[in-house]
This record gives structure tokens, sequence and C-alpha cells, in this order.
């Protein structure tokens, strides 16, 4: 009897101390339920039924505090109320010392900490209750609960040293004297040329052919079974595999933050259906001993044969960050998450909505007013400056659009940004090709058109814009032989719209077709997928991320 006694003992032992090492009180819960089961068991073996009678009814408990996120019945503020006094109750009718008060006021406590929807709130008072035990185990001479409770304490004063660690993280932004310096938008006024689509047959024809192409070869969708809404997708071909990122509902059909999930997936190219899925964050996770109340947009990025990098956007304390994870393509497991950076001139803060603004502040550069979430495009494209590859990419918050250029994936220098009028909002595509960036963002909802332009990095000027007919939607360019193209919306989120990047002169650039997809297609983004050819993925009404191939040169 007396070595079950300690079998039950030490399988509570171990439950409880896995219990202060979970981050969501979802896993708290079913760890404690756990340690419930067998506490009772060991209690009752020894005959110390003022220690049973608490962790029998956390039994109970935790069933009905485990369902309280997903059945109203459960979130009940009757249950805690309830609970106390059923442990109060049944204690008293079996008290007989002084010591048997002590598992009853701790088990009051552990009813509360676990009804606070606070994990580390809940590891706190947690702490006088271990007390209670500890002192308790020691006068029955249950030795291995005493152990237990001195364990405890130990892995919650872990948990805590660990997540002050974590918390350094995240860094303070650095202050500056400087007056911010805030430009606002208008129109453009001075293009070099407005190119559209309106009466132009060629482009409606090869655009009838390219839809058809598409609808042809579909290859898969990549949301998960369960997904409410997908959204925004990225993808690419490594090792025999395809991956795909994008932002996921799991809770409703909406686009809402408060409940996305950031996620990777991939699949064999040659068994698209066997497909694996990573949820690298959802809102409510904790990360840095703080809670991640929005997640947004999540992209990926191909850093060298086996890695890759995805990024997303989350909000923390009413601040929106970039995060990023390495993925290893060989044992197909994810790194650790960290915080991009943004950087100005020798100042680098944490790639956040105050980050940003701070470091532009610093530098003594202008901006546009940022507002909302803030994005990473996902298009790569580099350039060797000085015998090192900088990356370039685009960054954006609400009016806010720039150049951004990195050497890791990791720390992310600012550029430049347009300095003539504009009405810019939101995201904006980026390629880099020798020396010049060429660039094209969506404006705002009242106009018709997006503007493409060209930043020449050795001499740090801007071309004259050229106006394209736009829906203001995301847009993509990809280089495809000797030319550059790029994707985007001319019309609705129904239409694609592809133009040829004349590199010499914008304004004589070519509209290659416009494609009426039938059906909702938007947000593409182009990258090669078999034998030299490309694919799309694009978003189908917020439903499907989907994933089609197509011959390009057949347009051309």
């Amino acid at each position: 009897m007396t070595l079950v006694t300690y079998l039950f003992g030490a399988g509570a032992l171990v439950s409880l101390f896995m219990l202060y090492q979970q981050k969501t009180r979802r896993g708290m819960l079913l760890a404690k339920l756990s340690a419930d089961v067998l506490w009772s068991a060991h209690y009752l073996c020894l005959g110390a039924f003022a220690g049973m009678i608490p962790n029998a009814v956390g039994i109970f408990r935790e069933c009905i505090f485990v369902k309280r996120k997903t059945n109203r019945w459960a979130a009940h503020a009757i249950w805690p109320v309830l609970f106390i006094l059923l442990n109060w109750g049944l204690g008293l009718r079996t008290f007989s010392s002084w010591y048997d008060l002590l598992p009853i006021t701790a088990s009051s406590f552990v009813t509360l900490s676990l009804w606070i929807d606070r994990p580390q709130l809940t590891k706190l008072i947690s702490i006088p209750v271990s007390c209670a035990f500890l002192i308790y185990d020691l006068v029955i001479g249950s030795y291995i609960g005493a152990l237990n409770e001195g364990l405890a304490i130990l892995s919650i004063a872990l948990f805590f040293i660990r997540s002050k660690k974590e918390k350094r993280m995240f860094r303070e932004d650095i202050k500056t004297d400087k007056p911010e310096q805030i430009t606002s938008n208008a129109p453009i006024t001075d293009y070099a040329a407005h190119l559209s689509y309106e009466g132009n047959a060629k482009a409606h024809r090869r655009g009838d052919a390219f839809a058809k192409d598409i609808a042809e070869h579909i290859l898969s969708d990549f949301e998960r079974e369960g997904d409410k809404m997908a959204h925004v997708s990225t993808f690419t071909v490594m090792g025999g595999c395809v991956y795909m990122s994008y932002y996921a509902n799991k809770k409703e059909p909406s686009e809402n933050p408060k409940d996305q999930t950031a996620r990777l997936c991939y699949a064999p190219l040659d068994d698209l259906e066997s497909k694996t899925f990573f949820d690298l964050q959802t809102a409510g996770d904790t990360l840095g001993g703080k809670i991640v109340d929005r997640v947004y947009d999540t992209i990926l990025m191909p850093w060298d044969e086996r890695t890759l990098y995805v990024l997303w956007t989350a909000r923390v304390e009413e601040n929106y960050y970039r995060f990023y994870c390495p993925f290893d393509t060989h044992t197909k497991s994810l790194g650790k998450i960290g915080i991009n950076r943004f950087k100005v001139g020798n100042v680098v803060n944490d790639f956040s909505a105050t980050g940003i603004r701070s470091a532009l502040t610093a530098g003594g550069i202008p901006y546009k007013s940022m507002y909302a979430d803030i994005g990473i495009m996902q298009k790569l494209s580099y350039r060797l400056e000085n015998g090192v590859r900088y990356y370039y990419s685009g960054a954006y918050s609400g009016d806010f659009t720039c150049l951004i250029k990195s050497r890791d994936l990791i720390t992310w220098e600012y550029v430049s940004a347009p300095d003539f009028p504009n009405d810019s909002k939101w995201e904006n595509a980026v390629y880099v090709w020798d020396d010049v960036c060429y660039y094209f963002v969506r404006q705002h909802s009242e106009n018709a058109t997006g503007f493409l332009t060209a930043y020449h990095l050795d001499s740090g000027t801007w071309e004259k814009p050229v106006l394209i007919d736009d829906c203001q939607s995301r847009s993509d360019f990809i280089r495809y032989g000797d030319e550059l193209y790029l994707f985007h919306a001319p019309i609705d989120r129904e239409h694609i719209g592809v133009v040829r990047i004349n590199r010499q002169r914008l304004a004589d650039s070519e509209l290659v077709l416009c494609a009426d997809m039938h059906a909702s297609c938007f947000y593409p983004f182009v990258q090669y997928y078999r034998d030299g050819e490309l694919a799309m993925s694009y978003t189908v009404n917020r439903e499907h991320i989907r994933l089609a191939s197509f011959t390009f040169k057949k347009y051309l």
C-alpha cells in the first residue's frame, strides 16, 4: 500500500510541475486536472481526508473550467462560488485539527486563480497555496507531497525568471527630442503617364485566356479543415515541397485580428493533399510574459537551401510588432520566435508601430500618418552592396509606405519613401533590379489608380510616377526572363491585371492582360513553381487559400 501511495504521489508531482510551465489557461487546467486525480488517490491511501477532499472537488472543477471558453453555461460566475462552498462544507465535516484548514483554504485560492483568465496571476496565487500544502504535508507525513510543493514553488520561480529574461526581447524605443514631421496625403497631379485597360481589346483577350488557364490548373487549397476565414498568402517551393503562409480565423468567418492565427503549411509537390500545418501564434497567446491580443498579416521568406523565415504582425500591449520565426525545411521544425528590428541610421528599434515612428523622428525623416497594423511585403529581391547581399522589400502602416532592406531578414533598414505628393495607403510592392527599386502602391479608395515609380539607389532620386488603373488591392512584382512584370487588381478583386515594366522608361510600360476571373481572386502572389514556369496563390472570398499554375510565356 505504501508503494501505491508513493506512485500516485509521484504521478501527481510530475503533473503539477508541468502545470507551472504552461503558457495557456487551457494547458494549466488540464495539468491541474491530472494532478487532482492522482493527489486524491494519494491522500485517500494515507487516510488524510482533509487533503483528499479539495483535490476530489478539483476534478469536477477543472472539468467545468476547461469548457468555459466554448460553452456559455460553463462561464457562469456561480461555478467558482459553488466549488468554494463545496470545499468548505465537506472540509468542515471532516475537521479534526487546525492543520485540516490549510488544504481547504488553499483550495479556495486555487479555485479563484484558475477562474481568473490571467496565467501569470494564477502562478502568483499558487505560491501561498503551495506553502499551505507544504505545511500540511509535513504534518501528516506525506513527504512526497512536501517534495512536490517545494518543487512547485521552484517551478513557479523558474517561470518568472524565464519570463523576465524573455521580456528583454521587447526593447524600449530610443527616445529623441526632435519633433515629429508628419506629412499629408495629396492627389498626384504631376505624372509621366496614365495606363488604362479601358478599350484595350488585346489585353482583355489575353485576360480571357489567362482566366481559363488558372481555372483549369488549380492545384490545391491550403486552408485547414475547420477554418472559418483564411487570407493573405505567400508560397515558395523548396526541397520538393510547397510552403504556404497565411493567417486564419478558426472561430468565425470574419477578418478579425482578435481571433486570428499566423500559420505555415507545407505539402510535397507530388502530393499536395498531404498537408502539414504549423500554427505559430494565435491571438491570446503569451510571448515574453505579455499577452498577444491581435494577429495579422503573415508571410514567408526563403533564406537558404534549408531555412525559411515566417514573419507576421501581432499586437502586444496596444502596440503592433513584426515577429519572425525560422523554419528548418530538413527537420520540419520551428525555431524560436523573435522580434524584427527597424533601423534608421544608427538607431535600431523594435519593428513596431512606435519603433518605426521614433526611429524616423530621431533620423529627422518626415513620414505620413501611420495607423492600425504594420507590414512587410513578401516578395524578396536582392542587390550586392560592398560585397554584402541586401534583400529589399516594402514596409507600410496606414498612409506611410517605404523601401526597406536587410542583410539577415531580421533587422530591416529604412531606405527611402516617395518624395512627391501622393495618396498612398497600405501595401507597396517592391523589386530591386541592378541599382533601381521599382515600386507600385495602392492609394486611397477614392482614387481609381495606383502609382508606379522607381527609386535610383546610386543617386537617391525618385522617378516621376505613372498612374495605372487599380482597385486599391495588394500587388506583386515578378521577374520573368529578362523582363519585370506587375500583377495587380485593375478593376476589382475579381480581376487580375499584368503590366510589363519598361525599365528604361516607365511611361512606356505595357498593359499585357486584364483577366476577369469570374470569382473572388485577390491579393495574388506570384512565384516560380515547376519547370521554369509560375504559379499564383490568392484568396477566394477569404475562405480559401488557393494555388494555381499557369504558363506565362503564352501571354507574352
